[in-house]
């Protein structure tokens, strides 16, 4: 949380403990809650009071601290189970994009992420090439790496890939843009000799 959520969470301790009859809490632990739930999205943590509020067992008594984190740590693995799902849908267009471009064509991604863990993995023709057992195990390392990437700010990740087409074409314009700079050495070094 940030130092301009503190409002919103001393609301949020606030209303909670209300339900309880506790109609006073006391700086002191207020910090210790703040203190103690700062690493935390404040979105998160208001989440993780509602459902410590509608536990049947445990909301029936007002919360600590660890119960919150209990809740938290809880939304952890959802996020992280959500992000794996969303990962293997994502190789799902990529599996779909291999057999309807294949390794010449440049296929487009409107998930950036699959773009950047395509070129992590090796690239498109890298991944075109792989026979149906290898997609398998190159699938468990998609994943993985995708959900590596979810923590990384895009611009700090890859974010192009090429069909062997479009590689073809960029050397071709590389040659001959190097032929045109040593064409036009050449050039130069003529007349200032001249």
């Amino acid at each position: 949380m940030q130092t301009e959520d503190r409002s919103r969470f001393a609301s949020a301790i606030h209303g909670t403990f209300e339900i309880y009859s506790v109609k006073q809490v006391s700086e002191q632990l207020m910090d210790i809650w703040w203190v103690t739930l700062k690493p935390y999205d404040i979105a998160d943590v208001c989440r993780a009071l509602t459902k410590h509020i509608s536990d049947p067992e445990r909301g029936q008594f007002p919360p600590k601290p660890a119960d919150v984190i209990r809740f938290l740590a809880c939304g952890e693995k959802e996020q992280l189970e959500n992000l794996k799902t969303k990962a293997e849908m994502q190789w799902l267009n990529v599996t779909k994009a291999i057999t309807s471009c294949g390794a010449y064509r440049t296929p487009t991604f409107k998930d950036p992420l699959t773009t950047a863990t395509i070129s992590a993995l090796g690239g498109w023709p890298f991944i075109c090439g792989k026979t149906t057992q290898q997609l398998d195990f190159l699938q468990k390392q998609f994943v993985s790496t995708y959900v590596d990437f979810e923590k990384s700010p895009l611009e700090a990740l890859p974010n192009h890939i090429a069909g062997i087409e479009d590689i073809q074409r960029s050397k071709a314009e590389k040659a001959s843009a190097f032929a045109n700079l040593e064409k036009g050495l050449e050039d130069f070094r003529a007349r200032k000799q001249a």
